[in-house]
């Protein structure tokens, strides 16, 4: 019997989450079992296995074996979300034999994993896994077991959802932490529209100054009528629907070098937000990796692999550049694209190259 009370602890507890795959394993006589959940079929935010493989072999999975897994593309197909298989309907024996997931990662560590019962969940923009397995000398999965995880499918789908909009919601304090950490910027959150949410305290000073931005009505604007033009459109672009392009423009001042307002969005929940950035090209730290980590809420390591990324450097390059395992800088680059909205390095390079430099930094860098 599943209980939906052990479905739901795991929305919050990150124990429980980690117990649930074994837990839904056991309910149905499955040897083993794995629940993963991520903002796109092809993203894993967070994953619970059973002890029967181990973290290492899991690892193995990740990096070399995941796309080849032809149970969880034939669950990914649109028409079979939502629903439990008996997944043998959908591959037959005989080509997940010759797969070469079967023959190079399940039969290489000695096992015979053969059956899975399991499913695709899209809830909420959430798109989420479940399979459960036995051996090939194992009884197959009936219609009562087929049935006693497909009322439980719904709640799993709602725990994902759960769990996703509170990983937001920690993204967002880590963004504001990281705005703290900030000294010396001006860091502004603004609404789609322009309107100010919040700012610290170098915003709240440059404003007061009045020499380059201003708050009226709650918007703020570029004193140079030229500047704000530049500033509305690149707010416009920040909070266009199909997703902001970070950008950057000058915000002149009389007899001082210009702010660098750099601009780009962010997601809280299902809202967008706008964060800008001004900073001046003779004071603090105006590099490239100190601005992206106020926009975007990155953690040192994880802007300075954005930035190298961006510069065309590839994973095992950096994995060695760093002193770092390779699964590190993956586990890295996926925090990255979740922070950034993307999904791809192309619209990562797209984001942060439309950001300039700072001539003060411009050796430092260099991003093509």
């Amino acid at each position: 019997m599943i209980r939906t009370e052990d479905i739901y602890d795991a929305a919050t507890d990150d124990e429980a989450f980690g117990r649930l795959a074994a837990t839904l394993a056991d309910a149905v006589g499955a040897r083993s079992g794995v629940l993963h959940w991520g903002l796109a079929p092809d993203h894993v935010a967070e994953i619970s296995y059973s002890g029967y493989f181990s973290d290492g072999q899991m690892a193995v999975y990740d990096q070399e074996f995941q796309e080849d897994d032809i149970w969880s593309v034939a669950l990914d197909r649109a028409d079979h979300a939502n629903r439990v298989w008996n997944v043998e309907t959908l591959v037959p024996d005989r080509t997940y034999e010759s797969s070469r997931i079967y023959n190079e990662w399940i039969r290489s560590m000695g096992d015979d994993t053969f059956r899975c019962l399991g499913g695709a969940i899209r809830r909420d923009g959430t798109t989420g896994h479940i399979g459960l397995h036995r051996g090939r000398t194992q009884r197959p999965f009936g219609a009562r077991e087929e049935q006693a995880i497909q009322q439980s499918i719904g709640h799993v789908g709602r725990m994902f959802a759960i769990r996703s909009k509170l990983d937001r919601v920690r993204h967002h304090g880590r963004s504001l932490q990281a705005t703290l950490d900030m000294l010396g910027h001006a860091v502004f959150t603004l609404r789609p529209d322009g309107r100010l949410i919040d700012c610290n305290r170098g915003a709240d000073a440059l404003l007061r100054r009045g020499d380059a931005l201003l708050l009226r009505q709650r918007q703020v604007k570029a004193r140079d009528p030229r500047d704000d033009d530049a500033l509305q459109t690149a707010l416009r672009a920040a909070s266009a629907r199909q997703g902001g392009q970070a950008s950057a423009i000058f915000i002149h001042r009389e007899g001082r070098q210009p702010y660098m307002l750099s601009i780009a969005s962010v997601r809280v929940g299902a809202e967008r937000q706008i964060v800008a950035i001004a900073t001046e090209p003779d004071g603090q730290d105006g590099s490239l990796v100190s601005r992206i980590r106020a926009l975007y809420g990155l953690t040192r390591a994880e802007a300075e692999v954005a930035q190298a990324l961006c510069a065309g450097q590839g994973l095992e390059e950096l994995s060695q550049a760093r002193g770092v395992a390779l699964n590190t800088v993956r586990t890295q680059m996926k925090n990255i694209y979740v922070k950034l909205d993307c999904r791809r390095q192309s619209e990562l390079v797209a984001r942060i190259g439309a950001l300039p430099r700072l001539s003060l930094f411009e050796d430092e860098d260099r991003v093509p």
